[in-house]
């Protein structure tokens, strides 16, 4: 059992159903960087926040989906280099705070491209923590065996609720940017 900001929490019967603060949140995800936690008979090593503070289990990628991931985020990386765009290239363990519709939403596409342009204005909390004012990227890859409809709506959903979400920079089909600064 151990203790965050004066509550106890134990990483090994998380309460699903309840809020968690961001410290919590922090704290639990840093605690599954060196132990796995089955929920429902899944290995989960990373969790998403929602809107609400509640947990999102993000259970563990099995090895194709993963090399679908390695073979993506390094072309994408390759591009970056070649063309000089000098942003930043992250795969499933890379978190952004989405802030959809002023709720903190916590999520880690499995490849993500954030331009310079951003990531140059972000400071050491924005870097380090999901504190300070929320920012998204670019691009946002998702990989997935989608074998029946509802995984597809469920991606579909991902995608639409998060992503695409008004106020988020994540491109849309257009090409251009929801977020004007970029």
């Amino acid at each position: 059992m151990s203790k965050v900001n004066g509550k106890k929490l134990d990483i090994d019967n998380l309460d699903l159903n309840r809020s968690y603060t961001l410290e919590e949140f922090e704290f639990i995800n840093d605690q599954l960087k060196t132990r796995t936690l089955k929920i429902e008979g899944q290995p989960v090593n990373l969790f998403d926040l929602n809107r609400n503070g509640k947990l999102i289990p993000m259970p563990q990628a099995p090895y194709y989906i993963e090399k679908v991931v390695t073979v993506i985020a390094t072309q994408l990386q390759n591009w970056n280099i070649q063309t000089g765009k000098n942003g930043g290239v992250t795969s499933s363990q890379g978190g952004f705070d989405f802030d959809v519709g002023g709720g903190k939403i916590i999520r880690a596409p499995d490849i993500a491209y954030t331009p310079k342009e951003i990531e140059y204005r972000l400071d050491a909390r924005q870097k380090w923590s999901f504190k300070g004012d929320p920012f998204t990227p670019l691009l946002v890859i998702e990989v997935g065996n989608i074998l029946s409809r509802s995984k597809f709506e469920e991606m579909d959903r991902k995608f639409k609720d998060v992503y695409f979400a008004e106020g988020t920079s994540v491109a849309h089909r257009s090409g251009k940017s929801r977020d004007s600064r970029i």
